[in-house]
């Protein structure tokens, strides 16, 4: 029996996961569809409560995995699940959700797939974390990284003062908090040699451009990490350019992506939590990459 997962998001039609679960059924343990809802911005509390709804009674879903609503579908849905994960309830967000006989379960697995590729392209966590933009990646990011170095600096930047202040509120400890792009520019040159500098605004995918001005210089032997993964991409192009006088290690989001879903699938179907899972969907829908070929 074919069980779907239901994909939350804004226009998620358009997304590559469409093309890329065939290439990855093989590697899960029984058959899986997708089904696409959208939800806009701008949805009230009622829209998520009727999908938790919708979720709790059709036998043919076996969860969901939501991308851009996890911080609303956690403080509007709360009260439906049956169990929410400590991660969850710690950064205060759910992007994938169960189905069980005894009720909704819910997960916060971004801070996994967040810190496995952030531990991998960035190991020796030199420097300091320069994190611009303060969404839910972000925090995300900022959990699991604060968490697991004790001695770790971390600095966000968005325009948004309240998204910093959730930040900082969520973080398991103290970060630098910057609200403005006026500074930004300033915020990543004087950031420490080996610092990981995050493009976590969206800039380069879901609008054109980049957060940083081409008058911004990235600390030498730097990890850049762009976590958009096809756009204009304009934060990636400036750190390329800069790359191979700094000594940089520059990466995109394909890595992110590939073990976000991996992650968020694995408590739906009841996988084996393995960070290889990751690696073997980037390697399996290879092809589908933007660029690649």
């Amino acid at each position: 029996m074919v069980a779907d997962v239901v994909f939350v998001g804004v226009t998620t039609g358009s997304s590559l996961v469409h093309r890329a679960m065939p290439a990855w059924q093989p590697l899960l343990a029984s058959p899986c569809g997708l089904r696409g809802v959208d939800i806009s911005l701008g949805a009230d509390d009622g829209t998520y409560v009727r999908l938790l709804g919708d979720l709790l009674r059709d036998e043919s879903v076996a969860g969901a995995v939501v991308t851009t609503h996890k911080a609303r579908m956690f403080r509007a849905g709360r009260e439906l699940f049956a169990r929410l994960d400590p991660v969850a309830l710690a950064c205060e967000e759910v992007n994938a959700v169960r189905r069980t006989g005894g009720g909704l379960h819910g997960w916060a697995r971004d801070p996994v797939s967040a810190g496995r590729v952030a531990d991998r392209i960035w190991p020796d966590a030199e420097g300091q974390v320069i994190c611009l933009g303060a969404g839910g990646t972000a925090v995300a990011l900022a959990r699991h990284l604060l968490t697991t170095r004790p001695r770790l600096r971390f600095a966000c930047a968005d325009q948004d003062p309240a998204a910093v202040g959730h930040l900082a509120r969520l973080a398991a400890r103290p970060v630098a908090g910057y609200v403005g792009t006026g500074h930004w520019d300033d915020l990543v040159s004087t950031a420490p040699p080996g610092s990981l500098i995050v493009n976590a605004t969206g800039m380069g995918k879901d609008r054109p451009g980049s957060p940083i001005t081409s008058r911004a210089r990235f600390p030498p032997r730097s990890v850049i990490w762009e976590l958009n993964y096809r756009g204009d991409l304009k934060f990636l192009s400036q750190a390329r350019l800069q790359a191979r006088g700094r000594q940089l290690q520059v990466h995109d989001g394909w890595q992110l992506f590939c073990h976000g879903w991996a992650a968020a699938l694995t408590p739906i179907l009841g996988l084996p939590d393995d960070d290889a899972l990751g690696d073997q969907f980037a390697e399996a829908a290879q092809s589908l990459r933007p660029g690649a070929g």
